[in-house]
């Protein structure tokens, strides 16, 4: 955990330096301009870019949720679907919009570091070393939502914090089920990772009124407060990204053929190490090993990778983002997978497809500054 910190502190303190805090929520001029119903968003925050990144739907959302909605058009049902990483924020700002942008930035180091630590723990607790936990805390993608003020990095940290919740002692079922509760409510991605806990009752403790119970507990809330962001707002609370040809798998990436750099990038560092992982994982369900994990992940790699919408495949910021979940998903499959003497080799080819030091020397290959593009 030592050395995530590390790298988040230098490269966190470079940023500010270069900036200030409030240049980690990306705000463009579009946004600031959209509306005029807030007293707090407005053009005195000074933009950043014309366009913006989706950091400034969720420092608007913490800032002014009474408001907020009118800058994001069609963005608002999904934004305010999503409160938790918002709420805590303008908690720990304590309701100062001067002080949010820092208070945004030190919520996702620390899920960060808390994820991260809660990975290394779960490892350990499996007779493994718990520096694999490293893959998860300076994952590209992770690093892009840290310095772009996203939910993913508290999402996925309330889930890994969940499932080490959740196999600590059954026990805990209350507390587990809460956490992976906010999680899903701070973003949808955290669904199958509840879900899986859910499975886990079912199968492995034959109870499966508990597991409907927890499955309810879990993804209950978010579809309750979809409604009411549904009713209160008459938006979709939900990103659909369906376009000609989506059912094709790989669609999305296969769209952007002929490849340039950027997707060249992608496809040899999120892609097709993706796909390696769903194809562990297929080798641990045929082999009716740790079966729940493998699962999860295969969905994982189905969701975010196999039918990922063109869109997202846009650039390495969206798509890495987008397979946070299947690098933390595939951590839990690593016991089983160490478990197999012959299967160790292709483990580690694979973690190394899928850390930092792969991404930067793929980046430069094709001519990229790759710790500028995660990091700015």
């Amino acid at each position: 955990m030592l050395c995530v910190a590390a790298f988040y502190t230098a490269f966190i303190s470079i940023r500010i330096t270069q900036h200030d805090a409030l240049w980690f929520v990306h705000i463009g001029s579009q946004f600031l301009a959209s509306a005029h119903s807030s007293t707090v968003i407005g053009p005195k925050l000074q933009a950043q870019n014309a366009l913006g990144y989706d950091g400034q739907y969720y420092f608007a959302l913490a800032a002014d949720p009474r408001h907020a909605h009118d800058y994001m058009q069609r963005e608002a049902g999904i934004v305010y679907s999503r409160p938790i990483y918002s709420a805590v924020s303008r908690a720990a700002s304590g309701g100062s919009v001067r002080a949010l942008p820092w208070a945004m930035l030190i919520v996702n180091l620390v899920a960060v570091l808390a994820g991260t630590a809660a990975v290394g723990l779960w490892l350990s607790k499996r007779g493994l070393q718990p520096w694999a936990a490293l893959l998860y805390g300076l994952f590209p993608g992770l690093v892009v939502t840290a310095f772009r003020d996203l939910t993913e990095p508290l999402a996925f940290a309330l889930a890994a914090i969940a499932v080490l919740t959740f196999d600590l002692a059954r026990r805990r079922l209350v507390l587990s089920a809460a956490l992976f509760a906010l999680g899903v409510l701070t973003r949808e991605t955290i669904v199958p990772f509840a879900l899986a806990g859910a499975a886990a009752l079912a199968l492995h403790d034959r109870r499966v009124p508990r597991a409907a119970a927890f499955a309810a507990a879990t993804c209950g809330p978010l579809l309750a407060w979809r409604l009411v962001i549904s009713f209160w707002l008459h938006e979709p609370t939900q990103e659909v990204g369906h376009e000609r040809g989506w059912i094709l798998p790989l669609h999305g990436i296969w769209s952007w053929w002929p490849f340039d750099g950027v997707h060249w990038v992608i496809v040899l560092t999120v892609t097709l190490p993706a796909l390696a992982a769903g194809g562990g994982a297929l080798f641990l369900l045929r082999r009716r090993s740790c079966v729940i994990a493998a699962g999860l992940l295969l969905v994982n790699v189905l969701l975010y990778v196999v039918w990922l919408p063109r869109a997202v495949e846009i650039d390495y910021s969206a798509a890495s983002r987008a397979a946070v979940g299947i690098v933390l998903a595939a951590l839990f499959c690593l016991p089983a997978w160490w478990g197999e003497l012959r299967a160790r080799a292709p483990v580690v080819v694979g973690a190394f497809a899928l850390s930092i030091g792969w991404y930067l020397i793929v980046a430069a290959l094709f001519g990229f500054a790759g710790i500028d593009e995660i990091t700015m």
